[in-house]
Formats: structure tokens, sequence, C-alpha cells
């Protein structure tokens, strides 16, 4: 998830369904005996005026979640202020519905009441282990209540309603009641048709998509009113309009709260179908007498199947859940949903008191089991969340978060790991290699649960994720290896370490969040390579993770950044020198800025994935800066904002996101910084506490949360109306309470730790210079510790040459210091080094340089060299393996290199492939014949471009 649009939008412009109605809505009007016998039907046949108004989709303050803990119904179902909204069939990537609620009027026709407007509701789960909610609305003028269980029949694909309608004052002779439902079939409302069917006698109310392919149904266990059906096109005739609307009233009574219209179709358009309930239930109930009436209200799906269309699949599943037994039903529904729970590791007690613990053990069911309804039957892949953000001013063609991204799937995954539920992660994993990943091994920036692809950005922190999780989940056999780990891990050598987008997908450039990721994912790669017993790539791939482990600071960490102290993580970098003057456009309308005066909390992912230890001096600095930019308190609770100048978020008067905004807090940020706290020792309670204060009602945790500077009307630290629940952020407060538990970092690959954080080199005590024997080799990232005289000094500068000071860097490397107090920087070796020459000062002219001898490290190895070629390590000798790196002009752009060879003046001439280096360097090895007495190399690439050195080739002399 997560996260704000440029072009194409990244997480925002997201539907909601239609302006004033809601789908399926079902309506009340409180009318005496007398007033129900005048009704006039004055219009019939074929609605007029189609296609009505702009279908949009629905709020996404999300109060009810829930599906079948099976893979035999294919219905999901949420809801909000009491009432159903989007519902999904056949896929979770496939919205249907808008809204189901009701309406009630009095006997006279002088008003009618809009549930989700005009009650007060009350959700809370029916089982503390399963998805079905029971819902109270209470009418806000004490007339009336409804009483509401949703959940999904758990052997067809239909939502059902147990309903309970009270009448608080008079009875039931005195109301009538409609069901009111507003299609929008396969991601579409704007080209639905809407018929009155009868089926097995029942009359239902019956809408098909454009081509006919999908199907719903509805109808409940107490009958329509004959003939008091109708089909309509919203904002023109369809029942809201009918009963409530104005638009269209003429010189009469407007509106007359009374209705009229019974149109038997509405064909392509954005249609609405009302119809009126049987409160006697076929004349079981004593209307007069009667105060209450339990039914239930079924909707159903059904998709065209060889013969049978898609209207009879619908109709037949909603006969068989009609004639069903509910109660079995609905008991069969929480016993799978407690199965799963059942499985799960059981939840730690964490917290202060009995009552705290207690809450958030509710809080791990809940987010465990969101996460697991978020996971397509048929697939097994999990979609970003189950809503579209800011849906009420976004119709068709936004698809929402109900689309998977690898970063959000590996999130879930990881949490659903640290769960307990290592079963379904693999079914993601296996689902991403085997249907998402393109054929060049990239995955897209989203897709559709069938793998299409959505938006077509590229974000190298989806190509890491997946090698990730193969890890943890045991993916490691010959054929995903060879299928899919190595062509993902090609595509991430090819293009890294710079990303076409990072993780809020706006922009692109040197990211720490999304190198971490790649980092941690070609470690994870190497393993398995390893496991294959392909050393040779397993050495390889290990070789780049280090080399962009050791330079990601001096990439993406400015030590001239205008923020307080100066030294800190960017969010993101154009060029591969923070201290430039490269800027940066952000998404969303965010304006233009520095490069290094936008920062985010990403960097922590190098702690998180396992990279950097939680007390590199690089973390240690950005965190002053980076909180005093993002950070935020909020009635006692700490939360951040995704980046500074971030428009993704509501304007400042409260109205929705539309491509600009203001960006306001986000919960998920408090759990990763908890996280990050467990991994550097420090009590991070806090951190679950404020997870659960941003819940709404229901527990869910939002994607956003109102700041100190909320909208009138609005309070700061509750959920904004961007989407709730974030996914990610349930996922995230699994991971943290673990992490809390076991003071360790529960979703980690320790792989990636072992060989970054608990097997990391550390500088020897007494030393004036110190460095790793083993990064001190041409072409790789070489760490230089220095603890000398200047130690105490504010700022520490290296000033370094190799080889007799030569090649010496115009601007002197800033280090930082250590907790040991050692101060430390990275260079990348020279080919051609055999000695690195150091020497030490303040910026202020104030020197160490070892008492005028200088200080320096030995390069292992000899070179030879020609030109831009280096011949490594030592002079060619005859019948021994050579290893030629070439760093000329064709390395920069290349996608692939040959070495052109031959021998005693192009004798036996050879094309050997050479693979690109971590530093950007070509290598290939050969071996000599035993008559060869010089080596002749030239070199081209991918477009057949040369390069001979002017002509006169790179000539070697050979032992």
């Amino acid at each position: 998830m997560n996260t704000g649009p440029a072009t194409p939008p990244a997480r925002g412009a997201h539907k909601g369904r239609f302006v004033v109605i809601g789908s399926i809505i079902a309506v009340i009007t409180l009318v005496s005996t007398l007033a129900m016998t005048r009704v006039a039907h004055a219009a019939g046949g074929t609605a007029p005026n189609g296609p009505g108004a702009s279908s949009n989709w629905t709020p996404s303050n999300n109060s009810v979640i829930g599906t079948a803990a099976n893979t035999t119904s294919d219905v999901w179902f949420t809801g909000y202020n009491g009432i159903l909204g989007e519902i999904f069939y056949p896929t979770n990537a496939t919205a249907n519905t808008t809204d189901l609620q009701f309406m009630v009027g009095d006997s006279g026709h002088t008003w009618v009441d809009l549930e989700k407007t005009d009650t007060t509701a009350t959700t809370a789960l029916y089982n503390n282990h399963a998805l079905a909610w029971n819902v109270t609305n209470t009418a806000n003028n004490g007339k009336y209540k409804i009483v509401k269980t949703f959940y999904t029949d758990p052997t067809r694909n239909s939502v059902i309603e147990q309903v309970t309608f009270t009448a608080l004052t008079g009875t039931l002779s005195n109301y009538s009641l409609y069901t009111l439902y507003n299609p929008s079939l396969q991601n579409v409302g704007n080209n639905n048709t809407s018929t009155t069917q009868t089926f097995g006698g029942k009359t239902m109310l019956v809408t098909n998509d454009s081509a006919s392919n999908y199907a719903s149904a509805l109808a409940a266990t107490t009958p329509f009113v004959a003939g008091m059906t109708s089909s309509g096109f919203v904002g023109q005739n369809d029942g809201w309009t009918d009963l409530k609307g104005s638009a269209n009233c003429g010189s009469g009574t407007c509106p007359d709260y009374t209705m009229s219209n019974t149109y038997s179709a509405a064909n392509n358009g954005n249609t609405a179908q009302l119809g009126q309930l049987d409160l006697s239930n076929g004349g079981t109930v004593n209307t007069t007498t009667a105060t209450s009436l339990a039914f239930n209200l079924v909707l159903s799906f059904g998709q065209k199947n060889g013969a049978t269309t898609a209207t009879t699949a619908a109709e037949t599943a909603l006969s068989g859940t009609l004639g069903d037994n509910f109660t079995t039903m609905l008991s069969t529904y929480v016993s799978q949903w407690n199965t799963f729970d059942n499985g799960l590791n059981v939840p730690p007690a964490v917290g202060s008191t009995v009552p705290i613990q207690q809450a958030r053990q509710q809080e791990y069911y809940l987010a465990a089991n969101v996460l697991k309804a978020s996971q397509d039957k048929q697939t097994g892949t999990f979609v970003a969340g189950l809503g579209t953000p800011w849906g009420d001013t976004n119709g068709d063609g936004d698809s929402g978060y109900h689309l998977v991204w690898e970063r959000d799937l590996y999130e879930f995954a990881s949490a659903l790991i640290v769960a307990g539920d290592s079963a379904d992660a693999k079914k993601a994993a296996q689902w991403a290699f085997n249907t998402q990943q393109q054929a060049d091994g990239h995955f897209p920036q989203n897709s559709y649960v069938n793998g299409t692809q959505y938006w077509p950005g590229i974000q190298l922190d989806e190509q890491a994720f997946p090698l990730i999780l193969a890890w943890k989940t045991g993916l490691t056999d010959s054929a995903t290896y060879t299928n899919h780990i190595k062509p993902a891990v090609n595509y991430i050598l090819t293009h890294g370490p710079s990303t076409g987008q990072e993780r809020w997908e706006e922009n692109s450039g040197y990211s720490p969040s999304t190198i971490a990721a790649e980092i941690a994912g070609l470690v994870a790669a190497a393993d398995i390579a390893r496991i294959n017993g392909d050393t040779a790539s397993q050495t390889l791939w290990n070789n780049y993770a280090d080399y962009w482990q050791g330079m990601v600071q001096n990439w993406t960490f400015t030590t001239n950044g205008p923020l307080s102290g100066g030294y800190y993580f960017e969010r993101i970098n154009t060029t591969a020198n923070p201290n430039d003057t490269s800027q940066v456009t952000l998404g969303n309308g965010g304006g233009t800025y520095n490069a290094n005066a936008v920062v985010d909390m990403g960097f922590l992912e190098l702690v998180r994935q396992g990279v950097m230890a939680p007390n590199s001096p690089y973390i240690s600095l950005s965190l002053p800066p980076s909180d005093a930019t993002l950070k935020q308190t909020v009635n006692g609770k700490d939360y951040w904002y995704r980046y500074n100048h971030d428009g993704y978020g509501e304007h400042a008067d409260g109205s929705n996101y539309n491509g600009t905004g203001t960006g306001r807090l986000w919960p998920i940020f408090s759990g990763e910084r908890g996280v990050y706290d467990v991994a550097d020792g420090i009590a991070a309670d806090w951190a679950l506490t404020a997870l659960t204060a941003s819940e709404n009602a229901s527990g869910f945790i939002p994607e956003q949360v109102w700041d100190s500077s909320a909208p009138a009307g609005y309070t700061p630290g509750t959920p904004t109306k961007s989407m709730n629940d974030l996914n990610w952020a349930m996922g995230e407060f699994i991971t943290l309470l673990f992490s809390v538990n076991s003071n360790t970092i529960a979703d980690g690959a320790s792989v990636v730790s072992t060989r970054y954080v608990t097997g990391a080199f550390q500088p020897h005590t007494g030393f004036t210079i110190d460095n790793s024997a083993a990064q001190a080799s041409p072409g790789k990232a070489l760490t230089i510790y220095y603890h000398g005289t200047l130690d105490a000094q504010s700022k520490v500068f290296l000033h370094w040459g190799e080889n007799g000071w030569h090649n010496v860097p115009a601007t002197d490397l800033a280090m930082v210091k250590r907790a040991d107090n050692f101060w430390q920087a990275t260079i990348s070796v020279p080919n051609d080094a055999t000695q690195i020459n150091m020497a030490f000062n303040n910026g202020a002219g104030t020197w160490d340089n070892n008492g005028g001898s200088d200080y320096a490290i030995t390069i292992a190895g000899n070179t030879c060299t020609s030109g831009t070629v280096v011949a490594a390590k030592g002079c060619p000798v005859h019948s021994q393996a050579t290893t030629i790196t070439y760093s000329g002009t064709l390395a920069a752009g290349a996608t692939s290199l040959t070495l052109h060879w031959g021998y005693n003046a192009w004798t036996g001439t050879t094309d050997t492939p050479m693979v690109k280096q971590p530093n950007g360097a070509w290598q290939a090895t050969i071996t000599l014949p035993a008559t060869a007495t010089s080596l002749n190399t030239a070199y081209f690439n991918q477009s057949s471009t040369w390069d001979s050195n002017g002509g006169s080739n790179y000539n070697f002399t050979v032992a």
C-alpha cells in the first residue's frame, strides 16, 4: 500500500459509487394502511432517461469486512455506517456493489430517513474469532431500530443479512420496507442492465453486466409485495430519487416520499433496483399487533458457465441460500473461522494490565483474519485492501486497493508467517512467481489477481521482496530457482540499485528503503543458489549485495542537508550523490525541492531488513532531523507523516483528495518505529498503544489519521477518509506484538542480519586505522575506521587517493562517528588499486597525516593495467586463469559486454561474455595457452559498438 498518485496515480484517485444513494438500500417508509392503498404506480415498463448519474464507489471507512474462511464461497463484503458497501465476486479484486441500507418514513409522507446518515450504528464481532458482524442501527428520531448480522453462505456465492426491524413506535402496519440495490458488476457501475425476474416462483431483482457474463440476484425470505419492484437510473428514476429525491418532481409536492415507479427494466447504465418487502411475511404475521419482523436478505452472484447463463447461476445461488438453514450456515461460517484462528500461534500477553493484554490479543486475531480475508480464494494471492480510498468521489476506472502489490503481499505474508500461517504465505509466493512475474523476470507495479498488469511502474523493492519470501517459505527447489529466482535477480542486477519508483510510487532514483530490500533479496537469493549448488551465482550475488550494502549511505545519506544537523538519509535522490543540488518533484502536487531537503522514515528498512545495525551512526544521525520534520504527537501518541510536503490526503477543508491535497499521519510508521526500537533495545510498548489508539470502533487500523490541523468537524488522531482498514497496518500490528514480546525483529530474514549485523566487522580497540581485510580488494566497498588525534572534533573528513596519491577525489569524504568513538567512511576501491593512501582533517585546516607519513591500506594482490583494462591478480601467466576487468567507455551503458581476445598478435581469436560487477566494471576469466607471450583484447557491447583503445587495442605481456 501503499500511496499517492503521480501518473498513473499511485494508491490514489479511487472510487465511490453514487452521489446520493447506496447500492442495496432497504428502504422503510412509514405509512398508514390508508396511505398504502392510495399509492399510485405512475410509471411502468422500461425506465427512460438512462444512463443516469455517473457512478461512484463507496466511502472507504469500513466498519465490517467478511468472507467465508474457505475456498468454496467466492464472495467478500465490506460495510460502513451500519450498512454494506462494496461486495466482491468472483475474486477479491472485483467489486460488484456499493451499499445495502434502509430508509424509514412516516405515514403522512412528510419525511424519509436514510439509514447511513439518520441512524447511529454500533458494530461488534458476532464471534471474537470470526468475521461475522452484529450491527445495531438506532434511529436518531427514536422511532425504530434495525439489528443485523452480516456473513456469507459458506457454500455459495451469497452475502447474507440476518435482519430484525423493530418499530419503537407503532406497529409493523405503520411501515413499508424496501430494498434498494445499486449494482456495479465487474468493477463497472455505468453499464449494467437491471430487471425483475421470477425464478422457482420467487420474485428476484436481477442485474447483468454489459456482456452478460456476470449477474447478481437479490431477494429475501419475506417476499416482495406483488407488483412493487422497480429498476431505474440513478439520479433520474431510481428508488432513492423516487422516494426522497427532488430532481424530477415537476409541479407536485416535492418530494412526496412515495414509491411511484414500477419499471420492469433499466438497460445499460448506472442502475438501481427497488423492491417493497412484505412485512406480513406472506400473511403469517399480524402487522397490526406485531412490532418487529426477523428475516434474511440475500444477495447472490453467478457467472456464465457453458450453457448456464450468468442470470441462472445467480438465481440458483440465491434460491439455494434462501432455501437453506440459516442457523446452520452461520454456525458453519463461524466454525470455519474458529478453525483458522485455532491454527495460529497463541498471541503473547503484552501490556501493563490484563485488559490491555486481552485487547491486544483480540486485535491480533482480528488482524490475522482480515489478512486472511484479503487472500483471493482461487489464486492464493493477497490484495492490498478491500476498498477504494475516497471512493465516494471516484468511479469506474479506479481499482482502489483491491489489487496486488508485491510489497504489500510481502508484508502480509511475513506477518502471517509470524502468526503461524506459513501455508498461505507460501501460496502467495508461488502465485507471485507462477502468475505475476513477467518473461524478463520482473514483477509489475501491481496487477489483478490473474496477474494482468494494472499500473506499469517498475519498483525494485517489489523485485526483491519475492526473493526474500521465497527464502522464508522454503521455495528453494531447482525449478523455482532456475525459472524464477535467477531471472528476478538478473533483473535487479541489470536495473539496480536505482529504482523507477520507490515505495511511495512517485519518484525514481536512489532510495534507502528500496536499496535495503534489494540487498536483502540478493542475499536471500544467494542462499537459494547455495542450496542449488550454484556457487558462481552465490558468489556474484553476495558480492553485489556487499557492495551495495557498503555504498548505500554514499548514495543516499547527505552530509550537507538543510535540516537540523545536516547529516541524514534522504527519501530519494535522482543521482548517486546526496550532496549535489539535484531536485525532486513530488507527486500529488507536493512541489519541487532539493532532494536533500525531503525525508521519510524509509531508511529504517535498512535495519528492518537486516542490512544495517540499529546503532549504525547513519541511522542514529538520521533520526533527530527526520523526527523533527515528520513526527507529531496527537493525544499523547506519536505518529509520522510519509514525507514532508506530502500531498496524498484530504484538502485543508476536509474535502476528498482529488490528485492533490495534504498528506496526514500514518499509524503504520508508529509500528515501523516500534520494531526499530525493539531492535535498538528500546521499550516499544508505546507503539502498540499508538496503533490501537488509531483504530475505529471495529478495531480496523487506518491508512491515515487526522493531525493536529484537522478541519472543522474532524478529530485529531481518528481515521481520515483515505482507507480503513489498511491491511499493511494490520499486519504491522502482528509483527510489532511479537517483536515487543521477543525483543527481536519478528519478521526479519536471519540470513541477511547474520551477514551484516551479527557477523559484521568491528574495528579493534587501540587501532588508529582499521578495516576488514575481506574488503581490501579491487572493486570492493571498503569501510575505513579512524580513531586518532581528531577524535574530539565535531567533524572529520577522509582525504584519500590510490597508488601513491593518484586519482584523489575533488571533495573529501565526510565521516560519521560511531558509538565506540571510531569514525567511519566507505570508499569504492578502484580496479587498479594496490594501495589506498589516506590523511584526515576536520574541514577547517586541522590534519592528521600520521606525522607526515600518511596512512595506507594495502589492497590484496598485484595487478597489471592497460588503459582502462586491468588483469588481476598479477599479470597474465600462460596456462593459468586470468581475470580481466574492463571499466572503459562502454561499461556504464552496456547491458551486455563481450571480451574479444587473442594472443601473440591475435592468434586464436575468441569472444568471451563478461559479467557486470557491483562497482559497474565488467569481468571475464580466461586461460591463456602455454605458447602465449602476449594477450590482445578489445571489447564490444550489445549494439556491436567497439572499444579497441583507439585502434591500439588493450595489450598485456604474458609471463
